[in-house]
């Protein structure tokens, strides 16, 4: 990701857009912050300068959720390939996100410390 599709005029330092760059990164994911900063040859001080700063966190939190948005139809395919080749779980999800199943509890709970709980909207119904 190059300085240009984080944004011009993000009011953020070089240093900040080299750190959210490699903070967006999907490989970046699971370093450490010394290894992020390390990348981004920046400092720790750096790194905690940004996070303070709220304009830095928006613009963190937009770019984190285009990234999930531009991953989403990929995983939907997925989940849908998934409950097409029988998938109990993966048809369960995708039943939810279309409004076509909702799970709806009951808990009743009595003075012995039993807890019953009552489940309604078998998916079995769906498979028939």
């Amino acid at each position: 990701m190059s300085e240009t599709q984080i944004g011009a005029n993000t009011g953020l330092t070089l240093s900040e857009e080299k750190l959210l760059e490699v903070l967006l990164n999907p490989e970046n994911r699971m370093k450490s912050i010394t290894d992020i900063c390390d990348i981004a040859k920046c400092n720790r001080k750096t790194y905690y300068r940004a996070f303070a700063k709220q304009e830095f966190v928006d613009i963190y939190n937009a770019k984190s959720k285009e990234l999930v948005k531009q991953a989403v139809a990929s995983v939907v395919n997925t989940f849908i390939r998934e409950a097409q080749r029988g998938s109990f779980q993966h048809g369960k999800v995708i039943l939810e996100m279309a409004g076509l199943y909702t799970e709806k509890q009951e808990i009743d709970s009595t003075n012995d410390n039993t807890v019953h709980i009552k489940l309604e909207g078998d998916l079995k119904d769906w498979a028939k």
